[in-house]
């Protein structure tokens, strides 16, 4: 890992659908450069993958971060993943877990994700509700296509969809530009030397433009309501500079906690997934043939 690497990172989280081209020039390297970097992530465990997240307002729904403590297998991770309304789970360096519900009910969520892991939450926290106009049936379906491969070639995303070119760059540029979907880089720990690449949960009522002033590379990438909590990408040279800087941000008066969180795994629920974007389209169906009956 070198800094190049991480802004390679920064920019997939940005636009992960970006050519290898505009991802060069943000670093000042060649496009054949950048697929033999990006290919080395993947080969040292950095970059697993990528996922397609999707705002769950646009189910009616809300998020919830979850956090469990104890200890957990891969095995145990993905009979998790089966629990109801769960959409991702990362599961941390440490064992424990951090998983991404998506609900319209956030205490019987809860009650049935500890269930289902038999242990109780550590804790967890809301995001905030986006205000986003009502998806159609194309957005849906772009959404559909892209759940299993968020990176599938354009060609490949018209043939799947059945629609022109021309409507499924309009409805994917709508979606990506409003945030309604994200496609999330899979970050994991990493097996070579060099810089760290790390996720750090701030929680506190804390400007970016504050946090900045320590943490020099810092992606903001998710934040929760309540708690006020923000969820960075970090960059350092090792695990002393990292515990250094950890240190100088707790100090803040606006900060109450910081916890550093290194992923062995990010794992997508897509099944699920699939299943409210498909109820969607059906829902929408339904209210179409209703109303040419009665018209």
């Amino acid at each position: 890992m070198d800094s190049k690497d991480f802004q390679l990172l920064v920019g997939l989280h940005q636009n992960a659908r970006q050519s290898l081209l505009s991802l060069g020039r943000r670093v000042s390297l060649s496009a054949p450069a950048v697929r033999e970097r990006l290919r080395r992530l993947h080969d040292t465990g950095v970059l697993l993958g990528y996922g397609l997240w999707v705002d769950p307002i646009v189910f009616d729904r809300q998020e919830v971060l979850v956090f469990f403590k104890r200890e957990r297998t891969h095995e145990q991770v993905i009979t998790g993943l089966k629990a109801p309304d769960v959409s991702y789970i990362g599961w941390k360096l440490d064992g424990g877990l951090t998983v991404g519900v998506w609900s319209d009910n956030v205490s019987r969520s809860i009650s049935e994700l500890s269930v289902a892991l038999g242990e109780k939450p550590s804790g967890h926290a809301v995001t905030g509700a986006g205000d986003f106009p009502r998806l159609s049936i194309l957005d849906f379906m772009v959404v559909d296509a892209l759940i299993d491969d968020p990176k599938i070639p354009f060609k490949q995303l018209v043939e799947v969809t059945g629609l022109s070119p021309k409507t499924v760059r309009k409805h994917l540029n709508s979606l990506t530009r409003s945030e309604t979907i994200v496609i999330m880089p899979r970050l994991g720990a990493g097996s070579s030397p060099g810089e760290l690449v790390y996720n750090l949960a701030v929680a506190g009522k804390v400007p970016m433009s504050e946090i900045r002033k320590t943490l020099d590379d810092a992606l903001l990438v998710h934040e929760t309501r309540n708690p006020p909590m923000k969820y960075l990408l970090c960059r350092s040279k090792n695990l002393g500079d990292v515990n250094s800087k950890t240190r100088a941000l707790n100090r803040l008066q606006s900060i109450e906690s910081t916890a550093v969180t290194l992923n062995i795994e990010l794992v997508f629920a897509n099944e699920f997934i699939h299943s409210l974007v498909r109820e969607r389209i059906r829902d929408i169906e339904k209210t179409r043939l209703s109303q040419t009956a009665f018209a």
